[in-house]
Order: C-alpha cells, then sequence, then structure tokens
C-alpha cells in the first residue's frame, strides 16, 4: 500500500483495511484457505496467513480474495478509491456468512 500526507485518502485507506482485515479474520476463523488475485496475477496462492494475504492486498486499484473450501470457491471483489466503508463491491452468494462481520462493520464506519 502506497502511503499518503492527505489525511482523507489515508483515511479512506485505513477503512479499506480495516473491512478488509475483517473479511481474512473471518474466512480463517471458517476454516477457509485464502487466495488473492490483483487482477493481472495471483500473488497468494490458498494460504491461512493473514498477515500475508493482508499485505498482498490494496497493490492495484481492485483485488479478488478467493475462498477455498472443502473443494469449493466463493470470492470477494475489493474496490479501493471511493468512500472506503464500500470497498466490497462484490462477491459470491456462497460466502455471505462470513461477510456478514464486515458488512456490519462497514455500516458502523460508514456513518463516521
Amino acid at each position: 500500500m502506497t502511503t499518503t500526507t492527505n489525511p482523507q485518502i489515508a483515511r479512506r485507506q485505513a477503512i479499506e483495511r480495516t473491512i478488509a482485515r475483517r473479511v481474512i479474520m473471518d474466512a480463517l476463523k471458517a476454516g477457509y484457505t485464502l487466495s488473492v488475485n490483483d487482477g493481472e496475477e495471483v500473488t497468494v496462492r490458498e494460504s491461512v496467513d493473514g498477515k500475508a494475504v493482508l499485505a498482498a492486498l490494496m497493490t492495484t486499484d481492485e483485488d479478488y480474495l478467493i475462498l477455498h473450501k472443502d473443494g469449493k470457491a466463493g470470492w470477494v471483489r475489493f474496490v479501493y478509491g471511493n468512500d472506503g466503508w464500500d470497498v466490497i463491491n462484490d462477491y459470491t452468494v456462497s460466502i455471505e456468512p462470513v461477510l456478514a462481520g464486515a458488512e456490519i462493520l462497514a455500516e458502523k464506519l460508514e456513518g463516521k
């Protein structure tokens, strides 16, 4: 992630990172392994290392976080640069339960 001196951009990026971290932690707790596709390549493959997954995010304008479990996969699309709380742009319905905590967090952060 690029650091910035603009306080509004830094705040937005912090919100995006907070929500992404929640998705990662909840997915790992639910027994998923995680891959990151930054739109150009897969940078992390089926990992259980939350720090490595988080570090691989936010290097491009969007990422796909792929959740693997029991031979099946779902994904979350993160799009950066909007308001921060809306970083989760799209996802597969099969992983909605994993995203519940991040969605609640995003709603709380939207009001601030």
